[in-house]
């Protein structure tokens, strides 16, 4: 039996293996996801040990882990983090889920100025998605300036046309404010009648910022489409076939909701 895994600190809120088992038991794979809680002092010895078929990697450890892998796919070398390593080598398969949670939801991002709340590596995965897709600006917002800054700079080296815009069609928090069990904390960003606004958190589904989203008439858009493909894509990964084409999302959605309602 394949063993799969999830790291991260905190690691309890994570739902992955309720992702992961439900697509395992759709395609009748033999195969278990676990979740495992590794402390940053704790990653080398994580790494030594494990004997993983590959695993899924989240907060604290995406940039982190990078010095104990052997290679890294273009996406992750460009973005400078990881969240799924297979057989030694990482993949970001954040860029992907946003994207595709976007499409899901009719959001056509080409042309689209966007602002960016967060400076850490899912807003750095966030912020390649939204050059592939053709945005005309991205902006970011963050409580320490200087990583601000230093994320803007990143940008701008893969996309010189950048002209950051106060005004924004597409705001997309990327910090994890308002996830469980801290739900009423939300970002101090002003929202606009119009905007979309879209959350990387899915637990809770709809976070405090999203609901505030919802009174100025925006067009909101939760964290759980982005992490079922995120999911998906290092399903495809680890089992080298294409598993996201043949999967029912609705039996996975409808798992995933029941867990956190």
């Amino acid at each position: 039996m394949k063993r799969f895994a999830v790291i991260g600190n905190p690691i309890a809120h994570s739902l992955s293996p309720v992702l992961h088992q439900e697509i395992y038991r759709q395609l009748g794979l033999k195969a278990s996801y676990e979740k495992i809680h590794v402390i940053p002092n704790t990653l080398h010895s994580f790494m030594n040990a494990n004997e993983l078929d590959g695993f899924n990697v989240t907060i604290p450890h995406k940039q982190a882990i990078i010095p104990y892998l052997d290679m890294l796919d273009e996406s992750a070398q460009t973005i400078g983090a990881v969240n799924c390593v297979h057989g030694g080598k990482g993949y970001n398969t954040d860029w992907i889920g946003f994207l595709n949670a976007m499409e899901l939801n009719g959001v056509d991002l080409k042309g689209k100025k966007c602002t960016i709340i967060g400076a850490g590596g899912a807003a750095r995965a966030v912020a390649f998605g939204l050059v592939h897709a053709g945005v005309k600006s991205i902006s970011i917002k963050n409580r320490t300036q200087v990583k601000a800054d230093e994320l803007l700079d990143w940008i701008n080296s893969i996309f010189p046309n950048n002209d950051p815009s106060e005004n924004s069609d597409v705001i997309i928090n990327c910090i994890p404010l308002g996830m469980w069990p801290d739900t009423e904390s939300k970002p101090d960003v002003e929202i606009q009648v119009g905007q979309v606004l879209a959350d990387t958190i899915y637990n809770p589904l709809e976070t405090a910022w999203l609901k505030s989203g919802k009174t100025k008439n925006a067009k909101i858009i939760g964290g759980l489409d982005m992490f079922i493909a995120q999911g998906l894509a290092s399903a495809d990964i680890w089992f080298g076939e294409k598993i996201s084409e043949k999967i029912k999302l609705e039996p996975i959605k409808k798992g995933l909701k029941s867990e956190l309602c």
